[in-house]
């Protein structure tokens, strides 16, 4: 008996149709993690709306797999979906900056005025 080389989890008949917080994600983790295939595809197919944090949720699981040599991935995902994950993404990648510090330089108002005058 040969076993499928992935698995896919319909996440609108799993969880819901909006996949509102990262609990929700949570749940979904345990029939990702139960696989044994080396890729498990989400099909978001009747999902209508993805927040923040459940994108966020789901991209860490998607690195957690990837250290484990196992593959996820996206279909059927609407347009604000796909952005949501995007957005979520890119934020990801980008390292924090240090917060910019305004270090206002002093300057003689009568050296100004002779600039302008000049």
């Amino acid at each position: 008996m040969n076993k499928s080389p992935k698995v896919v989890i319909k996440v609108a008949k799993v969880l819901a149709p909006i996949l509102g917080s990262r609990d929700v994600i949570d749940s979904l983790k345990s029939y990702i993690l139960k696989s044994n295939e080396k890729m498990v595809v989400l099909d978001f197919k009747d999902v209508q709306f993805i927040s923040r944090s459940a994108a966020h949720e789901l991209l860490l699981i998607k690195e957690e797999l990837s250290q484990k040599n196992k593959e996820l991935s996206f279909e059927n995902t609407n347009d604000d979906i796909a952005e949501m994950l995007r957005v979520v993404a890119a934020n990801r990648a980008l390292p924090k900056s240090e917060k910019i510090q305004f270090r206002p330089e002093k300057i003689n108002i009568n050296s100004l005025k002779k600039e302008v005058l000049a």
